[in-house]
């Protein structure tokens, strides 16, 4: 069977599952939430007088600026402490005790720390994007940074080459898989950071807000699986983009 039939496939047994559930518990079924979903996705909502569409924008921008200030830092980083052992030593256990720490926790202390700016609440948001994108990129460009062949360096080393030159033309071309695969593990983390962080303030616009805002006023159901499925089909995509990126620049491997 082929792969694209047994995705569907596997399509139809989540609506099918999900349609027999509304039968037994208070939940919509699939068609009137497909209904709300297409009518919310260019029609303004009238309690927050914006369309599924402009929320999804607000937090695809937030993701976008938190995401590439934190592959800026790591993806330079994780090339530099994997390359070098000195500076792997000392950048280790900083990262290895701020990462289990769920971005989430970061959220109260940012809002404090951002205080003093004129939008705190947008800036917050962005730094627990970074926080989120952050840590799955450095260590994947790490590890295959510390995982370049030593005898292609060796080999470089016999034809002249100083450290310089091992760095750009070794290290990091055989560190261009770990890039790709941190920057697609980032993007899914900063993505689920920014929906949680929206729903914990009130940022005005955002998946997350507009979810949170539609139980506040009543459960209103349909609209809040509308913002989930926006949810998971950004995420999707965002995912597919970026495989198909990756398979398209390693062909060679």
């Amino acid at each position: 069977m082929k792969e694209n039939t047994l995705k569907l496939l596997g399509f139809l047994t989540v609506i099918s599952a999900w349609h027999v559930s509304s039968l037994f518990i208070p939940l919509p079924p699939p068609h009137l939430v497909a209904i709300k979903f297409l009518e919310i996705l260019y029609y303004p909502e009238p309690v927050l007088g914006r369309n599924l569409t402009q929320h999804a924008v607000s937090s695809i921008l937030r993701v976008v600026s938190g995401s590439l200030i934190a592959f800026m830092v790591a993806i330079p980083l994780g090339i530099v402490i994997g390359w070098n052992n000195k500076l792997d030593s000392y950048f280790t256990a900083m990262i290895e005790v701020f990462r289990p720490i769920p971005p989430l926790a970061w959220i109260p202390l940012a809002y404090i720390f951002f205080s003093v700016l004129s939008n705190p609440v947008q800036f917050a948001q962005v730094f627990i994007v970074f926080v989120g994108a952050f840590f799955p990129c450095v260590l994947s460009v790490r590890e295959f940074a510390k995982s370049t062949d030593r005898n292609l360096i060796e080999m470089a080393k016999v034809f002249g080459a100083g450290d310089r030159d091992i760095l750009v033309k070794v290290v990091i071309p055989n560190s261009i898989p770990g890039i790709l695969s941190g920057v697609r593990i980032g993007l899914g983390v900063g993505w689920m950071s920014i929906v949680a962080a929206e729903m914990l303030a009130s940022s005005g616009s955002g998946l997350g807000y507009f979810i949170m805002v539609m139980y506040e006023v009543g459960g209103r159901v349909e609209e809040i699986i509308s913002g989930i499925i926006a949810i998971g089909i950004i995420g999707f995509l965002m995912n597919e983009i970026l495989l198909r990126v990756e398979r398209r620049l390693l062909r060679w491997r």
